[in-house]
């Protein structure tokens, strides 16, 4: 649930068209940037969708749904979206402020009444903008993986957990702010989460294969998760369907997904007001952005604004991203994890010159050579620490006194969903060190058996101590 491109910046301190949209051969340079990726066993399968001026490019599958079946993935294969359910649940809140049944302003222990009382003030607009400070319940290791577990139980993971900061001074990613918020919609519409969003957003923007599975309902010919090991790809042990709810429980095809990015670009089922308020970076105490509204990240890629926001489940990777300057949305579904963000920039970067610059300038990065290691023990002591790190392990005493607050219980484990997938790492080649003042400022590069690649720099204070480090993408 918990997305790749978030969980990293934590660590910071198809052919179906319609009407002559694109040209053929822009289309055609999708198919083989693709064909290329399911070459390489970056992903087993996909869903992409491109929609621009409000028209379907191309929805289309890529790849083998079911690999053992030799399933092709279509248009219409189901996928796990994983996050992208969070911009659904704010929808349904937004839908219920427009029908005067809650306000943005309300507290949350106006409709969910067995909160601590840290988080019974909290309001429902710090919920939607994930500055509530309430811990995250997917965190710690505490979930049993298959286990089915009551919205009690799920909140008693985390109700004795010390809040992580005075609602509204900082932004953290949390899970547990939008299962509230499916719980919030349940009691303010008196229906189930699955009823109210079938009722007022799937229905009605025809989205029929879309579905809330909080119960293991079995989707015909949805896609298989899988994950690599040995190099081979295997079935992903998944996650039991109650776990997610309105935080990740959403499934949905390439086609509906189209659907909803039409939806979003032409302003359909929300008032603009609506839109307004969820695209909309959060303001925080200090007057700062947290640089995420209602469900959608707001940020730069390159030069080019956008909204977007990723998901990552065992088994699965998505990622929706909206060029509003360019009226241009991409959706990529996956049934592997860790390359869907990725894959929608750069399918992007072919209808959009600025995006393919970015794109074009980060590639260029990518082949940065490795340098001479002339402290191979402080590198293998590196290497360790990061693949505890992914494992979501680590000893507290190798890292700072700030470090460790920062951390522990909770961070050390957020790389496990979106890097553990990958396989084993292969590779950690050196590409810049610095030693200023007495400390080591270290950069790598890690490659993963499935080839996905990243960039981690580690800082050590004159203590040897890791007094920082940041992982992301390369």
């Amino acid at each position: 649930m918990q997305t790749l491109a978030n969980k990293l910046f934590l660590f910071t301190v198809l052919t179906f068209t319609f009407g002559v949209v694109a040209s053929a051969q822009t289309v055609s340079d999708v198919d083989a940037l693709m064909q290329k990726v399911i070459d390489a066993k970056t992903i087993p399968a996909a869903g992409v969708v491109v929609v621009r001026d409000g028209k379907v490019v191309l929805t289309k599958g890529y790849g083998a749904a079911d690999m053992e079946g030799s399933t092709p993935a279509n248009e219409n294969t189901p996928f796990q979206i994983a996050s992208v359910t969070k911009q659904f649940t704010a929808a349904a809140v937004l839908l219920l402020v427009e029908d005067g049944k809650l306000k943005l302003d309300d507290t949350l222990g106006k409709y969910v009444t067995d909160v601590p009382a840290k988080w019974s003030g909290v309001t429902i607009r710090q919920l939607l903008n994930q500055v509530s400070g309430i811990p995250n319940y997917t965190a710690g290791g505490k979930l049993v993986k298959d286990k089915i577990y009551t919205s009690s139980e799920i909140l008693g993971l985390v109700k004795d957990v010390p809040h992580r900061f005075e609602p509204g001074t900082k932004w953290e990613y949390s899970n547990t702010n939008y299962f509230l918020l499916g719980m919030v919609i349940e009691k303010a519409s008196g229906k189930s989460y699955a009823s109210f969003m079938h009722e007022r957003i799937f229905r009605p923007l025809g989205m029929k294969s879309t579905t809330v599975n909080t119960r293991g309902l079995k989707i015909q010919n949805a896609a298989v998760g899988y994950e690599l090991a040995s190099g081979k790809w295997q079935r992903a042990k998944l996650d039991e369907p109650s776990q997610p709810f309105a935080a990740g429980a959403i499934v949905s095809t390439p086609v509906d997904m189209a659907k909803w990015a039409i939806a979003a670009g032409e302003g359909k089922l929300l008032k603009k007001t609506s839109w307004d308020e969820a695209w909309t970076s959060a303001k925080l105490a200090d007057g700062k952005s947290a640089d995420y509204g209602f469900g959608w990240r707001v940020a730069k890629f390159g030069e080019a604004s956008y909204l977007g926001h990723s998901g990552g489940i065992s088994g699965f990777g998505s990622f929706i991203v909206r060029f509003p300057a360019e009226n241009l949305a991409i959706v990529v579904l996956t049934n592997g994890a860790g390359a869907a963000q990725q894959l929608a920039f750069e399918i992007a970067g072919l209808f959009v010159p600025k995006v393919g610059t970015e794109i074009a300038k980060q590639n260029a990065a990518k082949n940065v050579p490795a340098i001479a290691d002339a402290d191979p023990d402080t590198t293998k002591f590196l290497r360790g620490v990061f693949e505890g790190m992914v494992r979501g392990e680590g000893d507290p005493a190798i890292f700072s006194a700030e470090m460790q607050k920062v951390m522990f219980p909770d961070r050390i484990t957020q790389l496990k969903g979106p890097l553990g997938s990958q396989g084993a790492l292969k590779g950690f080649e050196l590409l810049t060190s610095e030693n200023p003042n007495g400390t080591k400022h270290r950069i790598y590069r890690g490659t993963f058996e499935s080839g996905f690649k990243i960039r981690v720099d580690f800082l050590v204070d004159a203590q040897g101590k890791i007094h920082g480090t940041n992982v992301r993408p390369e």
